[in-house]
């Protein structure tokens, strides 16, 4: 049934526009920048990375979120910055720990036995978990749970460790795994002997013992054991774990959260692993597992085949001349293209050059390969999940998601910013006034126009800009430059992973790359992809009691629909409406959880959720859009 709240407002889709009845007020959708005035008693400059901002003052701790869009002021004492990641903060006042996750926007505080807990957090890059122990007490935070859970240990000292997704800890005979995900104990039964090993993402936990394998998937939160010969060989990476003899191997998804096995015919040989795929040969056969299905695919090949892996797909090699793609995310292979290629990749994007042969670039999202519609372009970029061709009159490039060729037009040829290991490609234009993004998520190129020439900062999926009266942002997640006013030439410009800080007079603008709509899920952009068994969790930003409307749809569009109503970032042609949730909470935060069957019908889906809000006065806006990838 319709809230209360939106009896006065009736919506209706014509066309390729919404039109709204509502109250007279205005209202228009927020923007990703926030401006405040610095503390007068600030120490240092602001510290940000991922969607985390910080200051410290001579009393208090500053701490921004990105998702929110909001300061929160920590009273201390005499803190010590513990931690600073991605998504959120440790801050040790005494034996005092504040946990700040940005996903929530507040903070949460335990009391330790002592001042000089053990306290492990994954890399200071990019890390999602901290474990902390102190005498027989253990505690855990999670950036996405963004509460303390404690648990009892039955000695002190444990042993702990931790990288990005996943912190385990080592309790005599219990060994507990802990989500960044989900930030609860999970216990599992071992042995003294067992080895606890976490390795990059760290979306697969293990723990094992001659003749056991132990392993954690931190998106479903679960174990899995299995008994194996003590004489097998385990191999790990990012979101895989695979052990094996000359008679068997068995992996481990730390997506699906399963165990395969897979009988050997022959000998396994020329074994290739990264992130999320495994590759071997067998005799007669080439395997490959990949995470999205945890699944080996075996397939009929020639002797001495070549793999050539990335991080979600490879690439097979056989009798020189044929190029045949497997997708970790399908967990199937796909068409083979046949003649002489030099391949490169990126994590969810390949290119085969061939020359004047001509050349392919293969989207293991789509597991397709796309003709290149040009000969000799001057330089091909790949950046995570596109590919860019540099020519003579432009750019044209092609987005994993939907593998089609969006060309551009420019007139200052070959002046363009990116960097393999982001998302992000820039292509500047004119006097160098015009900024071009490729938009991956929305297939399409975003422009803005400074009114002078630019400098421009990346990093990852993250583009910002100022000509010294504004700043500009764009980020993958948000499909939007955002623009903020500045008060005098900027004294510092900053941009870091997912967050970038301008300081302009005594005025802080922050910008996030996160919209108003979010989720804590921003594959093939970034990593963290929405897998069949688990939960979207939607975030909407808003005032407090402000209602919304889901609306999904299932291809990109860019819409203007006005400065009130804002974008539609979704064809509107077959557009669903989904349930009304609560309304916005009083700290201007919403939760809509929506389970995600694990239906196999439903691996690769691509699907594009907008809310329109409705706040408590003035008119309904458009809020930004999440476009998750399932598998």
């Amino acid at each position: 049934m319709m809230p209360d709240s939106l009896r006065g407002a009736r919506v209706a889709l014509v066309g390729a526009s919404f039109v709204v009845l509502s109250g007279s007020l205005s209202a228009q959708p927020p923007s990703n920048w926030t401006t405040t005035t610095l503390p007068a008693n600030a120490i240092g400059a602001p510290s940000q990375i991922g969607t985390s901002a910080s200051i410290q003052t001579t009393d208090s701790v500053w701490l921004y979120s990105g998702i929110t869009k909001t300061w929160s002021v920590l009273p201390v004492t005499n803190p010590s910055l513990v931690f600073q990641a991605n998504d959120y903060l440790v801050i040790q006042d005494g034996n005092r720990l504040h946990g700040f996750a940005t996903h929530v926007g507040t903070v949460d505080t335990i009391t330790t036995p002592s001042a000089t807990p053990q306290i492990v957090s994954g890399s200071a890059s990019s890390s999602w978990v901290t474990l902390v122990a102190d005498g027989t007490q253990a505690w855990a935070f999670g950036a996405f749970h963004g509460r303390w859970e404690t648990v009892t240990l039955s000695q002190p000292s444990p042993a702990m460790v931790a990288s990005r997704l996943t912190g385990l800890l080592q309790d005599g005979s219990t060994i507990y795994g802990v989500s960044a995900h989900h930030g609860t104990f999970v216990p599992v039964v071992a042995d003294p002997q067992a080895q606890i090993v976490v390795v990059g993402e760290a979306e697969v936990g293990t723990a094992s013992s001659p003749g056991v394998f132990r392993a954690f998937s931190a998106q479903q939160n679960r174990w899995a054991t299995q008994a194996v010969p003590v004489t097998t060989t385990p191999v790990q990476d990012a979101e895989v774990a695979m052990v094996y003899d000359g008679a068997q191997a068995w992996a481990f998804s730390g997506i699906t959260g399963t165990l395969d096995s897979y009988r050997v015919a022959l000998q396994i040989t020329n074994l290739q692993l990264t992130a999320g795929i495994i590759a071997f040969q067998d005799g007669p056969f080439v395997v490959c597992y990949g995470s999205g299905t945890g699944r080996f695919v075996p397939r009929v090949s020639t002797p001495n085949a070549a793999f050539h892996v990335a991080y979600h797909l490879a690439i097979v090699t056989e009798g020189g001349a044929q190029y045949t793609p497997f997708s970790a995310l399908l967990g199937a292979y796909g068409p083979s293209i046949t003649g002489a290629y030099t391949l490169d990749s990126n994590d969810a994007i390949a290119y085969a050059d061939g020359g004047a042969a001509g050349s392919y670039a293969y989207s293991p999202i789509l597991n397709a390969w796309s003709a290149v519609p040009i000969a000799s372009p001057s330089a091909v970029e790949l950046v995570r999940d596109a590919v860019v061709l540099v020519e003579p009159s432009g750019y044209r490039a092609l987005s994993a998601r939907y593998g089609r060729w969006i060309p551009l037009t420019t007139t200052l040829p070959s002046s363009y910013l990116t960097s393999r290991r982001g998302s992000t490609f820039v292509a500047l234009d004119g006097a160098g006034e015009t900024a071009h993004v490729f938009d991956a998520r929305l297939d399409r190129w975003a422009t803005i126009v400074g009114q002078a020439p630019l400098t421009v900062n990346i990093s990852r999926h993250t583009a910002m800009a100022h000509d010294g009266r504004h700043a500009y942002g764009f980020g993958q997640p948000s499909g939007e430059w955002y623009t903020v006013p500045l008060t005098a030439a900027p004294s510092s410009f900053r941009t870091s992973s997912s967050i970038g800080t301008v300081i302009h007079g005594n005025q802080v603008s922050v910008y996030s790359v996160q919209g108003s709509f979010t989720y804590t899920g921003r594959f093939p952009e970034f990593t963290q992809a929405i897998n069949l068994g688990n939960t979207l969790r939607l975030h909407q930003a808003a005032p407090a009691g402000s209602a919304f409307a889901v609306v999904l749809g299932f291809a990109p569009a860019w819409i203007d629909l006005g400065p009130t109503l804002g974008r539609l970032y979704m064809d509107p042609v077959g557009l669903v409406s989904l349930p009304w949730s609560a309304p916005v909470s009083a700290a201007g935060l919403a939760e809509l959880a929506l389970p995600v069957p694990l239906d196999p019908a439903l691996r690769s889906t691509r699907l594009h959720f907008q809310d329109l809000v409705f706040p408590p006065a003035g008119q309904p806006w458009l809020s930004s859009s999440v476009a998750p990838i399932l598998f």
